[in-house]
């Protein structure tokens, strides 16, 4: 049987209060319709869609997703309808999930899969939650088969079984399904949850698969996309620690969906791993800093309150201290850049040594331009190096200067006025 997904992305976002459509806010930096995606695309789909109204722009997925509007947003049911046309010759497993429920897990998929392959006509997720809660419940027939799901949020029913809302069909008798589902009294949306009283008024096979809570975390709201990103960063915590990672603090280290670290390294407290970081082992991260798009080796040390982005590589035994900044930077072994410094767009070989608060001038108002300092150089503190130009191994950059032209292999490099001392200026001697 083949495989299709459907994903309900209609949602604006109205109560996030932002322009942002709502499957397009990030948590650990990834947006949640990609967290969907992601998990979607680690397993064997036949085909996608999403689901969406004209007002969300899904255009940079449309090469590999069929793209369908909901013209008038009448519900979950009436969403799935809409992919009738795109569906008419497909036979198989049909997957209904959601953009706004980023954590939906491989193994979950898979077992709604396998229930339809194996017989059923339907697979709902559910899960057991003791304390009260606004969860849709699953009502069970006396031989534990699902009857319906009530929306009833006041209900003094003791059920403890709630709705996970994910779910899958045969597509022989989906269709029929949402063809008899009537609208909300209230509402007059059509909802996708009404098909199980429908089938099990007509006999047809449900199965119940049980899942984590946390995999149909919802998010609706900015406080939902706080719970979201707390509950994503408290599993990537635990994750690291597990594979030998040292977090002094756990609490304040925030880390990113495809952060990779090595065992043997120590990240120290308010430390924030944004995008496309790789850390090798035995390196540290001081207080402070903040990594994003950068790949660092083995026995780094970085911070306290350095900033290290844009396709940044420090290599083996690199040392780059406070209130340092780097920006597509390549450092060869041993490197240090220790004090207040910024360096864009800049190879430095090995074992050269960057003085504090020296500056590569970078950018001319119209492109970036590139500096290369070779091996062994010696940069000189409160340097400004007016790129495009080259400083080569074993030269030394005199402290203060304004370097504009380049130097040579073994040169000294002065590029500053002359010091006059006057006699007799002080002004502590004229006020004598």
């Amino acid at each position: 049987m083949n495989v299709c997904t459907v994903i309900l992305g209609a949602g604006k976002g109205s109560r996030m209060k932002s322009v942002t459509p709502k499957p397009f806010h990030k948590v650990a930096n990834l947006k949640l319709i990609d967290w969907v995606l992601n998990t979607h695309n680690s397993i064997k789909i036949d085909k996608k869609i999403i689901v969406t109204s004209k007002d969300i722009n899904y255009s940079k997925y449309s090469e590999t997703i069929s793209i369908v509007i909901q013209r008038n947003q009448l519900g979950t049911g009436n969403a799935v309808i809409q992919t009738k046309n795109e569906l008419n010759n497909f036979k198989g497993v049909i997957i209904i999930c959601f953009a706004d429920t980023p954590f939906i897990s491989t193994k979950t998929i898979k077992n709604l899969i396998s229930s339809i392959r194996n017989g059923n006509d339907i697979a709902l997720t559910c899960f057991t939650k003791n304390n009260k809660n606004s969860y849709g419940k699953i009502i069970l027939s006396k031989d534990n088969k699902p009857v319906k799901i009530t929306e009833d949020r006041n209900s003094k029913l003791n059920m403890l079984l709630c709705n996970g809302g994910i779910m899958a069909f045969n597509s022989d008798v989906m269709f029929d399904l949402l063809s008899k589902i009537k609208p909300d009294n209230v509402s007059k949306e059509y909802y996708l949850t009404k098909v199980i009283e429908i089938a099990y008024k007509i006999n047809l096979e449900i199965d119940l698969i049980h899942i984590d809570e946390q995999e149909i975390i919802g998010v609706n709201t900015r406080e939902d996309l706080a719970l979201a990103e707390k509950a994503i960063q408290t599993k990537l915590r635990h994750y690291f620690l597990n594979k030998g990672v040292t977090l002094v603090d756990p609490e304040t280290t925030y880390f990113s969906y495809d952060t990779i670290i090595q065992k043997d390294v120590i990240i120290y407290p308010n430390v924030f791993i944004g995008e496309n970081v790789k850390i090798d082992s035995g390196s540290q991260i001081l207080p402070f800093s903040h990594l994003e798009k950068c790949y660092i080796k083995k026995n780094v040390s970085i911070g306290p309150f350095a900033r290290i982005r844009g396709n940044t590589v420090l290599n083996e035994y690199a040392k780059v201290g406070n209130f340092v900044e780097l920006k597509n930077v390549n450092s060869g072994k041993e490197v240090k850049i220790n004090h207040l410094s910024y360096i864009g767009d800049t190879s430095i070989g090995k074992s050269s040594n960057i003085g504090a608060g020296s500056i590569t001038c970078n950018f001319d108002g119209f492109k970036k331009n590139k500096t290369t300092i070779g091996s062994n150089a010696f940069v000189g503190s409160n340097s400004t190096i007016i790129a495009p130009l080259k400083i080569g191994s074993n030269s030394t950059i005199g402290a203060g200067s304004v370097i504009t032209k380049d130097v040579k292999n073994g040169e000294l490099a002065l590029g500053r006025q002359r010091q006059l001392n006057k006699k007799n200026r002080s002004i502590n001697k004229r006020k004598n």
